[in-house]
């Protein structure tokens, strides 16, 4: 009898394809959406190009504004709130807690508030 080496392959059975066919999850995406992601990707890569092809401070605006893109889809709500009020009271975490500005629209939603009920 002749031993099956390393280069020689085997034949699957059935075991062994329903075995991998469970391993592999597919994930289907829609075609819109397919599309919608090919066409916005179309569009990045000719903005980019485009600033390639000028260079210097082009590029380097083009590449900050990717990055304050970036960076705002990062930002949560809470982020951006706690942001706003950092930069109102110029910074300092007792300032916030104790705020004294009742008519403003985030003052019920400003962090670090005191336990008051």
């Amino acid at each position: 009898m002749k031993k099956p080496t390393k280069s020689s392959p085997t034949k699957p059975n059935a075991k062994t394809i329903v075995a991998a066919t469970k391993l592999v999850k597919k994930r289907s995406i829609s075609p819109e959406v397919q599309a919608k992601g090919a066409a916005a990707l179309a569009l990045w890569r000719k903005e980019k190009a485009k600033a390639v092809k000028k260079g210097g401070k082009f590029l380097a605006e083009w590449e900050a504004e990717q990055e304050l893109k970036r960076a705002q889809k990062r930002t949560s709500p809470m982020m951006a709130i706690k942001a706003f009020c950092n930069e109102c009271v110029g910074g300092i975490k007792s300032d916030i807690t104790n705020c004294t500005a009742p008519n403003c629209n985030l003052y019920i939603y400003r962090p670090y508030q005191k336990g008051e009920e």
